[in-house]
């Protein structure tokens, strides 16, 4: 899968166009740096949360590459990507909804936000789960990360009722 931004921003140029490629077990080191921007906000020198090891295992070392995601390039330069997990009732992450619905997770690298890269991911993500037979995709996202939040609701996630969680709030897109 390829896309061509069509906007007027200087950093489209044609040796600067954005492909997302499907994930494979070699991008896992990438998943793994993109795990740790997720849970510092992308700040490269940020505190990882006491359940960062935890969380880990769930998010990278359980994740399969076959169950789906994407690497997002700029050029020859990664610039985020989206990977799906498939949790259960008894083993899941902060943003699972129900059996059968997969959580993303999603991260950009900081310099390319604000050129839809992550809008890119999330749809790239949504078709991903539609073909995988999937009836929607769920996440998380900090109640203090307006702009995230904002981006999910745009692009048709919903907030399910009184699913905060010590700060974080479940969204869900269904199909």
């Amino acid at each position: 899968m390829s896309t061509e931004h069509s906007d007027n921003n200087p950093n489209d140029l044609p040796d600067n166009r954005l492909e997302l490629r499907p994930t494979t077990e070699a991008d896992r080191t990438y998943i793994a740096r993109l795990n740790f921007l997720t849970d510092t906000f992308g700040d490269e020198h940020g505190t990882v949360p006491a359940e960062f090891d935890e969380d880990f295992t769930f998010y990278v070392d359980d994740w399969q590459p076959e169950r789906g995601g994407f690497i997002a390039w700029r050029g020859n330069i990664p610039a985020g990507g989206v990977w799906l997990n498939w949790g259960t009732d008894e083993r899941h992450g902060y943003g699972h909804a129900e059996p059968g619905i997969p959580e993303i997770a999603l991260a950009v690298e900081g310099r390319y936000k604000s050129q839809g890269i992550g809008t890119a991911l999330l749809h790239a993500a949504t078709e991903l789960a539609r073909e995988l037979g999937a009836p929607g995709i769920s996440l998380s996202v900090k109640d203090t990360n307006t702009r995230a939040a904002r981006l999910y609701r745009h692009v048709g996630f919903t907030d399910i009722p009184a699913s905060d969680a010590h700060g974080y709030s479940i969204l869900i897109k269904r199909f």
